[in-house]
């Protein structure tokens, strides 16, 4: 296990942590918004506190067992971290009372909270810069995926709060960014020490075996994954307004 110094793992955990909260008060916002029973709204925070606690301490321990540096194994093992959220995602992306519970929510916080985009290239920067991880996962070697946090502030402004930009920019924003994602997710799997590794330049990337950058493909990557989601989503099939008229913020 490569040393990590520990100010970029408490700037990574704080992330993740970050990301957790968001959901949760996503969650809550929802069911107000909704105004949902007392007991429902209970009800749907404590199941996203539960679901995030306990797979945040299975990859936990995971991340800490050293199970995942088995680099020979068949399938690897860090599809135990990668298939399950992403499995999940399709479940409740697909499940119509998610996309219930998600109608309240303007499409403006699809998009603004992909900033954290920023810091985690910051902190793969970081990782760069101490030999922990290769050149090509950070924008210093061609993953220029900081463009889609900088930028998402901008266009969640000028789209859906000032309503100057046509929706058909944020659209094309969101297929770029989930472009870069798939992207540096490939490039990060053909850098780890598998037989199939690609990228050969030293060191490999092993930083998602072991703790806190397992969370990096178990929580951080799925949730930038679906905020693009339900964005393309609310695009595509707005929803009707009162008047029974597309919302202003689709695609027409």
């Amino acid at each position: 296990m490569p040393y990590i110094p520990l100010h970029i793992s408490a700037l990574f955990i704080a992330l993740v942590f970050g990301i957790a909260f968001l959901i949760i008060i996503a969650v809550q916002a929802a069911g107000r918004k909704l105004n949902l029973p007392f007991e429902e709204t209970s009800k749907n925070n404590l199941v996203t506190i539960v679901v995030l606690l306990v797979w945040l301490l299975f990859t936990l321990i995971i991340g800490i067992s050293g199970f995942l540096d088995d680099f020979s194994s068949r399938p690897p093992k860090i599809l135990l971290i990668i298939l399950p959220p992403l499995l999940f995602l399709l479940i409740i992306f697909l499940s119509k009372p998610f996309h219930e519970l998600c109608e309240p929510l303007d499409n403006f916080w699809f998009v603004y909270p992909q900033s954290f985009r920023i810091l985690m290239e910051f902190i793969l920067w970081l990782l760069f810069r101490y030999r922990i991880i290769p050149v090509q996962m950070t924008f210093a070697g061609g993953n220029y995926d900081i463009i889609i946090g900088l930028t998402a502030p901008v266009v969640a402004f000028y789209c859906f709060n000032r309503k100057i930009w046509s929706p058909k920019v944020a659209l094309a924003w969101n297929f770029i960014g989930l472009g870069m994602l798939i992207y540096i997710m490939v490039v990060a799997l053909l850098s780890t020490p598998y037989p199939f590794r690609y990228f050969m330049n030293e060191p490999a990337n092993t930083l998602p075996f072991h703790f806190p950058f397992v969370w990096l493909p178990a929580m951080v990557v799925p949730f930038a994954l679906l905020l693009h989601l339900l964005s393309i989503r609310r695009l595509i099939q707005p929803l009707p307004s009162p008047k029974g008229e597309p919302v202003q913020n689709a695609i027409t």
